[in-house]
């Protein structure tokens, strides 16, 4: 990744890493910052991370030999500079992730912008693109690109934060404890949003009260000034903010400071976004009710940061789903296909689902779903729920593709699923093979899983052959 804001000048850069310069001239200034050494530009500075098969303070030499003008380092590479190097900057670092950290915040306190950082078991992508559609109107703004979230996208993403910038969303994506920490160091937000607490990474946070208190350290971090917007159906959070002294706003379906009323599900939707400060009528083309919760989320947060209702709407009506989630397509004989494969947890599976059957219950449906990944020691009692779910909202056929398609296949037969209206495959061309000879015969089509399970590979067979 790189960042361009530039200039990013040394003594600033050894003022937040508490750097130690081996070589180079303390005049010196940066303009990018790059993480990728495929990536430099002349004049960059490279920070070089480890990962769990590799070690970036290996690329410093050829980084520099390309054109970059200096490097952080948290091992004694400068031993090995060759001669014609050494004016060439290099900061010695305890750890350089730590660094790009400090090297975030610092650049924040430079752009002091009003910045909304979101988190969210799901989500929070959709709520980050429907408040950049919003400010994005009448605004310059900075948006984290794709999935850019992690300790490193979302610090490199504040990096590139530029003078002319007027507002910045983030989005913070944690799968270990301590992970929000950093990134609310490198965010400094002014409005937190959390989208949704659910199991989701579980082998890494182990249970969802970890989750609701790892994701809570977004709001913790926020200013005395700051706002906090959240789920309002969510228990976990509200026990966490009995010992929270900061501003609450909490969003909702069906209750919460912002609400939706008058809903009617369909293409299109049209919905009342219920506020503290008005009332505006809503038609999109996206379906489901997690959308309109999504909706709220980002009303809340636009309205925080001095947009109108009236801005909100136009933006909110023009927005787009994000690439694979939640995607319509149409298909012959007015059918429709939903695809939603960027990731899979039970709360967004459940949304899927739910989406499936929403204002055609009788209609003729089938779900195309492949595992849900990271859940650790719950992931068969998990799929077995969501199987269950399956059956109690009437999805009239099933093909599993996986590993816990067992697991499912239990919770939906003892839910009342019809054992002939459910089929399991551990290949996905098998699955086809199977699902080809009848795919004409279903109104709605619904094909999800997690992302490793590629299952745009059918949805694209689908969308082809129909």
């Amino acid at each position: 990744m790189r960042s361009e804001a530039g200039p990013y000048k040394l003594k600033d850069i050894l003022e937040a890493t508490s750097g130690n310069l081996l070589q180079g001239s303390i005049d010196a200034a940066f303009s990018g910052i790059c993480t990728d050494s495929r990536e430099l530009k002349t004049n960059d500075l490279f920070v070089p991370l480890r990962g769990e098969n590799f070690d970036g303070n290996s690329f410093v030499l050829p980084a520099l030999e390309a054109g970059a003008g200096g490097s952080l380092v948290d091992r004694d590479v400068h031993l090995k500079i060759p001669f014609h190097l050494t004016e060439h900057v290099l900061i010695k670092v305890q750890d350089t992730l730590r660094a790009l950290t400090d090297l975030a915040s610092a650049h924040r306190k430079i752009l002091p912008i009003p910045l909304v950082a979101i988190t969210g078991s799901s989500g929070k992508t959709t709520v980050k693109e429907m408040i950049g559609a919003i400010i994005g109107q009448r605004h310059s703004i900075k948006i984290t690109q794709g999935n850019l979230n992690n300790l490193i996208g979302l610090p490199m993403t504040v990096l590139d934060i530029r003078a002319d910038h007027q507002f910045a969303v983030v989005e913070a994506g944690i799968n270990q404890p301590g992970e929000m920490d950093m990134l609310a160091r490198a965010a400094r937000p002014d409005l937190a949003v959390i989208s949704a607490i659910g199991n989701a990474h579980l082998e890494g946070l182990g249970s969802l009260e970890n989750i609701a208190t790892e994701k809570f350290k977004l709001v913790q971090a926020l200013s005395t000034q700051g706002l906090g917007v959240i789920p309002e159906e969510c228990d976990l959070l509200k026990t966490l903010l009995k010992k929270f002294q900061g501003r609450i706003m909490t969003f909702g379906v069906s209750k919460g400071d912002f609400r939706a009323e008058n809903i009617k599900q369909g293409n299109p939707t049209t919905f009342e976004v219920i506020t503290p400060f008005g009332r505006t009528t809503l038609e999109w083309n996206l379906w489901g009710l997690h959308n309109i919760s999504n909706a709220l989320a980002a009303t809340a947060a636009s309205l925080e940061l001095g947009i109108d209702l009236e801005d909100i709407r136009k933006g909110l009506k023009s927005f787009k789903a994000p690439a694979w989630r939640m995607e319509i397509s149409d298909l012959t004989g007015a059918r429709k296909l939903i695809r939603d494969f960027y990731n899979a947890n039970p709360l967004s599976m459940k949304a899927a689902l739910e989406t499936l059957v929403a204002d055609r219950p009788n209609s003729s449906t089938l779900a195309i779903l492949g595992d849900m990944m990271e859940l650790g020691s719950r992931a068969a009692e998990l799929h077995q729920e969501i199987g269950a779910l399956a059956a109690r909202l009437g999805v009239k056929s099933i093909v599993y593709v996986g590993n816990y398609g067992d697991n499912f296949a239990g919770g939906f037969l003892s839910s009342g699923g019809d054992k002939r209206s459910i089929s399991l495959f551990l290949d996905k061309e098998k699955a086809w093979e199977f699902v080809s000879q009848s795919i004409g015969d279903f109104e709605r089509i619904l094909v999800k899983g997690s992302r490793s399970m590629k299952m745009e590979l059918i949805a694209d067979r689908i969308e082809k052959e129909m």
